[in-house]
């Protein structure tokens, strides 16, 4: 639902989310001030009304922003731990291959550094817009071939040749699990739940009556501030690889420049 934001740069996405609802609030404080008293009635018993309502669905609603926002953070930091293992897996990898003989070596790890520059330089700022780039696993089929048309001629080589398919099974484990997790996002519905409790509860902050408007203006407009900043944290992280919120591309990097030396 909220897609568009990662074509935005992240301040921008802010203010336009809180903006807009602070600007609802207010309008709204503002139109409906004057007949709230007409409708609910005079003090003391107007506010109770919808205090009641207030209370009761501001609890629920504040539940479930706070459980969709720390399960949003969790798989945000749990697809950040699937890049650092990834890169972990091709380093490994990389080292198990260096005792090849050559030229199968020069091959195999010529292959790794062409996977490891198409993430950095492909797959990494195609996800960040949107897209799916499909090279990655052209190179990693090429690795593979030319990994399982080694034939040892040694007992040591057959040891390095099982280790090094056992460490390539698990690096393509890894890197299908974060290609999975790349194509995460919460469900349309649930984003309509939340939409709509956002908009029931700005309507009962409308209805609710202060003595002057001034303050109604104020504490409306904080309270709308605070509801647009937890809608944009969880819109923000939604798609972990998506928009400058993104899952960060360090460990790849720094396994790029320290064990490959590129």
């Amino acid at each position: 639902m909220f897609t568009w934001l990662y074509e935005l740069r992240d301040w921008l996405g802010f203010l336009i989310i809180t903006g807009t609802l602070v600007v609802i609030t207010c309008a709204g404080i503002a139109l409906l001030r004057p007949f709230v008293q007409k409708v609910f009635g005079p003090e003391p018993g107007r506010n109770e009304q919808v205090t009641m309502v207030l209370t009761v669905g501001g609890v629920f609603y504040g539940l479930l922003l706070g459980l969709v926002a720390a399960a949003t953070y969790q798989a945000f930091d749990a697809a950040q731990d699937l890049v650092s293992n990834e890169a972990a897996a091709v380093g490994t990898l990389y080292r198990e291959v260096s005792a090849y003989p050559d030229p199968e070596r020069g091959v195999l790890q010529k292959d790794l550094v062409d996977y490891t520059d198409n993430l950095l330089n492909v797959a990494f700022p195609g996800l960040q817009n949107g897209e799916d780039p499909p090279g990655g696993t052209a190179v990693v089929t090429r690795f593979q071939d030319h990994l399982l048309a080694f034939q040892p001629q040694t007992k040591a080589q057959e040891i390095v040749h099982a280790a090094a398919i056992e460490q390539f099974a698990k690096f393509d484990d890894e890197r299908r699990r974060r290609i999975n997790a790349s194509s995460g996002g919460l469900p349309n519905v649930l984003w309509g739940v939340i939409v709509l409790g956002a908009a029931v509860n700005l309507v009962l902050l409308c209805l609710f009556s202060l003595s002057t408007r001034g303050a109604h203006l104020l504490l409306g407009g904080l309270f709308a501030f605070f509801l647009g900043t937890m809608i944009f944290l969880i819109a923000a992280l939604d798609y972990p690889f998506r928009g400058d919120l993104s899952v960060s591309p360090e460990p790849v990097e720094t396994m790029y420049h320290n064990v490959m030396g590129h």
